[in-house]
């Protein structure tokens, strides 16, 4: 019989850790069903949704434990299947200022939207005549409830300021 659980951790790590922990999911018979693991220079945060059978759980779990690094914590969880065609991935671009990601966040969850990922970058942009600002983008996948129109959501978002575009990308 299998089981699932979802890993999550933050530290001190490189991609050779994320590898050996991979590896022993693998020895042990299991696998990685959904990954997010997020680098900048040398810390990681990381979620892992694994199945594997019930019999190999404890040895991945001691594997992710034990590693000094990293702080972890693992959830048991069911395995469900999203339903593909309610999640949309968006990207978001605006001229940066404080609070963006809180008026994002809020115009969603005011709505019932799950943000399911979100990836946010900033860049700055030096212009001529002393003139700099910064550019926003966040990339996101979203899970809509059913009455939900994507491109009524694409437009409120974009309500946020006159200088904000939604690219609906799937």
């Amino acid at each position: 019989m299998n089981t699932t659980f979802i890993v999550n951790f933050v530290g001190k790590a490189s991609p050779t850790t994320i590898k050996q922990l991979a590896a022993v999911t693998h020895e042990n018979g299991g696998k990685w069903l959904i990954s997010k693991v997020n680098f900048i220079e040398n810390q990681v945060a990381a979620v892992i949704k694994i199945e594997l059978p019930e019999s190999h759980a404890q040895t991945v779990k001691d594997a992710f434990n034990a590693h000094p690094d990293l702080t972890v914590q693992i959830v048991d969880s069911d395995i469900q299947s999203t339903d593909a065609s309610a999640v949309y991935q968006l990207r978001l671009d605006s001229n940066d200022r404080a609070g963006i990601v809180n008026e994002i966040t809020h115009v969603l969850d005011g709505q019932g939207i799950s943000i399911l990922d979100m990836d946010c970058q900033r860049v700055f942009v030096a212009g001529g005549g002393g003139v700099s600002s910064s550019l926003f983008t966040a990339n996101m996948a979203l899970r809509l409830p059913g009455e939900l129109r994507i491109d009524d959501v694409a437009k409120e978002l974009e309500s946020l300021s006159e200088d904000t575009r939604v690219l609906v990308e799937s």
